[in-house]
């Protein structure tokens, strides 16, 4: 009994260890960092398939490749599906599939939930529409005095339409940029206008699976029609970024030097200046001054 009540006396003496706290936390260490998000960027690719428009998208990853300093790192993702214009406005003004697009001022996508940048892209060039034709049905041209005398076809819902429409020509629709070909094979139309930025590549593109396929030299449809991008209202930050980086390129001739790259050669090959020239008006710009003053040809 007398060793026992010694033990107890001696552990009441030893010095209590105090359990560790679970509410409290590790400090990090003195040199850890974090790493900010980078800018997503949403814009509407379906890959090989939309290739025609490789100078959109080197332009877009160079606009954002001299912004880093002002606003960090970025990250693109391309939305692989063909959404039609409408869808495709839509889908910029919620920002979560898409959040940069580019189209012509007046269009449902520049009418969409968007703030612009007024530069055009493409110095007009995708206003100077060349036909890329069939030659088995295609009219001689120097017979060709209006453009009423010949079928041509957009595709579905492109907002092209409108523009023939408002001047009295019904162009047939394909569901795909992809249809359009299979249509002229079978002669369901005579004319496929495409911007002159594209309509070369879309020819070498398309030539091994339909070898009648040319490009037409005398015919040049016109009409005004620049090319904004356009980023969702949603993502701000990502409007002026896009407004800096354009800047940027033009002021250290970077842009020049992209555009003539890409589109130099094929403007060359389309003798654009020789061609009888048929002008549009569009409805999405102001009428007056259209088809009145000469046109000032792309380089």
């Amino acid at each position: 009994m007398k060793y026992v009540l010694l033990l107890s006396i001696l552990l009441m003496a030893l010095p209590t260890l105090a359990a560790p706290s679970s509410t409290t936390a590790k400090a990090p260490p003195e040199d850890a960092t974090t790493t900010p998000n980078p800018m997503v960027v949403r814009y509407y690719d379906r890959g090989a398939k939309d290739a025609r428009h490789a100078y959109k998208f080197e332009l877009i990853a160079k606009i954002l490749d001299v912004t880093r300093a002002e606003f960090g790192e970025y990250q693109l993702v391309p939305f692989g599906e063909e959404p039609s214009a409408k869808r495709q406005a839509l889908l910029i003004s919620e920002g979560k599939i898409l959040n940069l697009l580019w189209a012509s001022p007046g269009t449902v996508i520049a009418r969409a939930d968007v703030i612009t940048v007024p530069v055009d892209i493409l110095r007009g060039l995708l206003g100077y529409r060349v036909c890329l034709i069939n030659p088995a049905n295609f009219p001689a041209s120097d017979k060709l005095h209006s453009l009423n005398q010949l079928q041509i076809a957009q595709g579905l819902n492109w907002a092209d339409v409108e523009i023939y429409k408002h001047n009295g020509i019904h162009p047939k629709q394909a569901p795909t940029f992809e249809a359009l070909f299979e249509m002229l094979a079978a002669k369901r139309f005579e004319c496929l206008p495409l911007g002159a930025d594209e309509v070369m590549y879309t020819w070498r593109d398309q030539k091994a699976k339909f070898p009648f396929l040319a490009v037409e030299p005398h015919v040049l449809i016109y009409y005004d029609y620049p090319i904004y991008l356009h980023i969702s209202k949603q993502f701000p930050e990502l409007a002026q970024r896009v407004k800096l980086g354009l800047q940027k390129l033009q002021r250290s001739g970077e842009f020049d030097r992209l555009f003539k790259q890409h589109h130099a050669a094929d403007i060359a090959q389309l003798h654009l200046n020789q061609r009888k020239i048929f002008c549009l008006k569009s409805p999405y710009l102001p009428e007056q001054g259209q088809c009145e003053k000469p046109l000032n040809f792309p380089k």
